[in-house]
Parts: structure tokens; sequence; C-alpha cells
């Protein structure tokens, strides 16, 4: 599937577009008399109401941000180097306000200064290009040096790619800088991490990959609690089934060895 296409499937298929067209389709039925529109109806209000007051945003979210725990830092020595994954940046907002703009996955990028500091030694990567088919030349990475230069790091050490659209792009593109029998932390959000993972595996099979998720959006200790809080569930079933719905295509695509990669 194009990249175009990837995106358009992507946005037809997530959870809030599909039950917006379920309850439009639903009413334009009742509305032309039909009884199928009341079962559409039902079905879709019925979905938003679980998901508006059980904790099922968590269920689904829970097994991908808790695949690959996060690694104790003082047995990893060596690292060879340090590769971030875009996505934390708007660079369309950021262009337009003149300073970088930060989005939920903005733990990306805040943890790479101390990392950095922690591995002055360490080659860093940032890989991150524009997502957006309609804007092809706001890429995230023409913001980055800036923004960690101002927090102090050491720009030096850092390299940026910007022309990678996905997740696949990233390890492609990425994989000239990964030499075999190297040690790399790969940066990039918890729900993310499988896929990623699976990717990096499947690009560079001779590098030694090592997890550093972050940016968790489910947390265990919420997983038994029912309340009413439609836009914050809704959003965690949005990540959760942009992760999975990507898991099954890369995989069904060759790109990762299976539906959920493991540690």
């Amino acid at each position: 599937m194009g990249f175009g296409l990837g995106k358009l499937f992507a946005a037809v298929t997530s959870p809030g577009n599909l039950l917006l067209l379920l309850l439009l389709a639903g009413l334009l039925l009742v509305w032309r008399g039909s009884k199928e529109g009341r079962w559409l109806l039902l079905t879709g209000t019925v979905s938003l109401a679980l998901i508006a007051t059980t904790p099922v945003s968590i269920w689904v979210l829970l097994p991908l941000e808790e695949r690959f725990p996060a690694p104790d830092l003082a047995l990893l020595e060596p690292v060879d180097g340090i590769v971030v994954l875009g996505g934390a940046l708007m660079p369309i907002g950021s262009k337009e306000h003149g300073t970088p703009q930060l989005n939920r996955d903005a733990e990306r990028l805040t943890v790479l200064p101390e990392l950095m500091r922690r591995f002055p030694q360490a080659h860093v990567v940032f890989t991150g290009g524009s997502g957006d088919p309609r804007a092809p030349d706001d890429r995230e990475a023409a913001f980055v040096a800036g923004l960690l230069a101002g927090w102090g790091a050491d720009t030096g050490q850092l390299t940026l790619e910007d022309s990678s659209r996905n997740t696949w792009e990233n390890a492609v593109n990425s994989a000239a800088h990964l030499a075999a029998g190297q040690r790399w932390l790969l940066v990039t959000s918890a729900a993310h991490m499988p896929r990623a993972m699976g990717v990096f595996r499947t690009v560079a099979p001779d590098v030694t990959v090592v997890a550093f998720p972050v940016s968790y959006n489910a947390n265990r200790s919420e997983a038994g609690r029912f309340g009413l809080n439609l836009s914050e569930n809704l959003d965690r079933v949005e990540i959760a089934a942009h992760e999975w719905r990507g898991l099954l295509a890369y995989r069904l695509a060759g790109r990762i060895p299976t539906v959920l990669p493991a540690p």
C-alpha cells in the first residue's frame, strides 16, 4: 500500500472516525425508513458508551506499552549510538509560531539531553521527516538541533535524518549509521516500541538494538477504574488502534517477524 493510501486507510479506520461514520449511516438509514439504521445507531452509541465509561482503552494499550520494559542504563555500557524516532514535534505549528511545538510524545526528545550526557561517546541519530502527505516539506528534523542546543546538549554528536515518513523508513534511512556488532538505544513511545523494534531487527539484524520506551499513556493502576471520560479514553483507543493496525499491516508486508515482537 502506498504512503498516501496508507494514511487514508488509517484515517478511515480510526475508531473515532469509524464510529462517526457508523452513526451517520444509521441516521441516514433511519431517515429513509430503514430498520437497519436503528441497529447501526445502537451499535455506535453502545460502543461510545463502553469507551467512555470502562477501562477498555487501558486494556488495549497496556499489552503494547508493557511489551518492552525500560532498561537499566547502568548495565548497558557500552552504548555506541542512540536512534530517536520522530513524532514528538509538530512541524507545521513549529514553523507557524517560530518555535518548536511539542506534542504528547515530547518525551522522545526531552530524555535525549540526559542520555547524551550519560553516553557522551554515542552517535545520536534523529530520524523524522514529514508524516503528513499534505505537507511533505514540513519536517520535524529541521527543529531538533536548535531545540537540543537550547537544552544544553552537545549537537556535535547529532545526525539529522529528515526524509523518513513512517517507521519503516525511519529504520531503513537510519541503517547506514548502524554497524554490525554495535549496541544502539532505540527511543520511541512505549506503545510504538513493539513495531519499531520489529522493524529495526529486520533492517539491522546484526546490530544489538535496546528498547528505551518513553511517553506512556496507560497505567496498570487504572485498569480497574470505571468513570466517564470519553475524550481521554477515546484518545487512548486511537493510539492503540493505530499501533495494532500498524503491527498487522507490517507483518503482512513482511516488515516485522511476528505480529507482536517480544524482548
